[in-house]
């Protein structure tokens, strides 16, 4: 991998978007090697959550415009293609099976809001910066609009879409693009608190739950939804992990998952 970083370490694993000479701009070529990854480990029950960050002193600058500067000379159906890569990487990471951190250094703008937007957390420097800039380029931020809307809102989407000029970390807490604001500490180490929370729970339960968030953001109040919960909960009560959640939780013990308190490191 170029452009891509990939490793595993304390039941964690670290995806970084590493072309920081570019400041993490998003080409053809990260987009697809991004895509690789992700579509690798899927399967993989190494690692119980997945941190994804930039190298260097930035997250993503968004698309790269000199990627984008070469439409021009695309056909129609070149350019679908392009913007179906971007389509192909966010639902991968909206849709990974484990728990995801978007770790944010300094800034994001445009197509690395929408990376942001396609994970589970989000944490970033009390310094952040993000903004969309499309519109004052002439662009249409189409591909990020689903994304931006789920976890926005209509109101803050319309207000951040429309106007294209940089917010901070604290506009952009308050408007439910981020969750955590690393204040005081670096941003790695407020990470991986997070982190460590969430390898206290139970490994097939986060990702039955992960799963069972995205089957109602689709389909909420159907019947075919309400008999898939019904079903999921009574399988859940009677798994293995289930019962010895439940059972170590009686005898005032740590489950099995969680008998030795794993601390991440930083790297």
């Amino acid at each position: 991998m170029e452009t891509v970083s990939f490793y595993i370490r304390d039941q964690i694993a670290y995806l970084g978007l590493n072309r920081p000479e570019k400041r993490n701009a998003l080409n053809k070529q990260m987009i697809k090697e991004l895509l690789c990854v992700l579509d690798e480990q899927r399967s993989n029950r190494s690692f119980r959550l997945l941190i994804l960050y930039g190298e260097g002193n930035h997250f993503c600058s968004g698309a790269d415009l000199e990627w984008m500067k070469q439409g021009l000379s695309q056909s129609k159906t070149e350019n679908i293609n392009d913007a179906k890569l971007f389509n192909a990487l966010f639902e991968s990471l909206h849709n990974f099976p484990t728990p995801v951190i978007c770790e944010v250094q300094k800034s994001a703008f445009g197509g690395a809001v929408g990376l942001m937007t396609c994970c589970d957390f989000v944490v970033c420097e009390s310094t952040s910066v993000f903004g969309f800039p499309e519109v004052k380029l002439g662009i249409v931020p189409a591909t990020i609009a689903p994304y931006i809307l789920t976890k926005m809102g209509n109101s803050n989407a319309r207000k951040r879409l429309l106007l294209p000029e940089p917010f901070n970390a604290q506009e952009a807490k308050d408007e439910g693009l981020i969750h955590y604001i690393a204040k005081g500490i670096p941003v790695r180490e407020k990470t991986l608190e997070i982190a460590e929370t969430i390898l206290q729970a139970a490994p097939d339960a986060l990702i039955k739950t992960k799963a069972l968030i995205h089957r109602l953001e689709e389909k909420a109040d159907d019947e075919s939804t309400l008999l898939f919960c019904a079903r999921m909960i009574a399988n859940a009560r009677t798994s293995t992990e289930g019962q010895e959640g439940v059972t170590a939780f009686f005898e005032k013990r740590k489950p099995s998952w969680n008998n030795e308190k794993n601390i991440p490191s930083a790297k």
